[in-house]
């Protein structure tokens, strides 16, 4: 694709009907995700994330929950970057996003650290170049406690 493809509005057009179309295709591929429709997973997850747990730093969040709701973020982030990128004068769509999604974030991230028994204070790994991030990356993907610890009871 070329950048004067995007000067003629029937070519925007296209372009945009044909990522819709690959959109359609992928959403069909991951539509039955462990036997849940991904629209109630989507509805469930995310937007019950943000509606209820918004401020929520005490408590446990289980792994599976953590990673379903870090894939609904990013596709949704996809999403509007496409929408940014073929309407640019809705840049300030992606800023806002992640303004909204800061502190949910780091609430998420905590309660995650919480699920394998440790301080909320690790979140600060994240500031540390490269290692850091990797090291989070590392402490989510572990299996959370069996049993209550000192940050509540098990999660399902």
């Amino acid at each position: 694709m070329e950048l004067n493809d995007l000067k003629n509005v029937d070519n925007v057009k296209k372009i945009t009907l044909d990522i819709a179309k690959d959109v359609q295709k992928e959403m069909d591929k991951i539509k039955d995700v462990n036997k849940e429709n991904f629209i109630n997973g989507f509805n469930d997850c995310f937007l019950n994330f943000l509606k209820n747990e918004y401020f929520e730093f005490s408590g446990r969040v289980c792994r599976r929950r953590f990673w379903m709701i870090t894939l609904y973020s990013m596709i949704f982030g996809m999403f509007i970057s496409v929408v940014t990128t073929i309407l640019p004068f809705l840049g300030f769509l992606g800023y806002l996003y992640m303004i909204v999604l800061a502190i949910p974030s780091i609430c998420l991230y905590i309660r995650r650290l919480h699920d394998i028994n440790l301080p909320g204070w690790f979140v600060l790994l994240m500031f540390v170049p490269f290692i850091g991030f990797l090291a989070l990356v590392f402490l989510f993907a572990i299996p959370g406690d069996n049993k209550a610890n000192n940050y509540g009871p098990k999660v399902k």
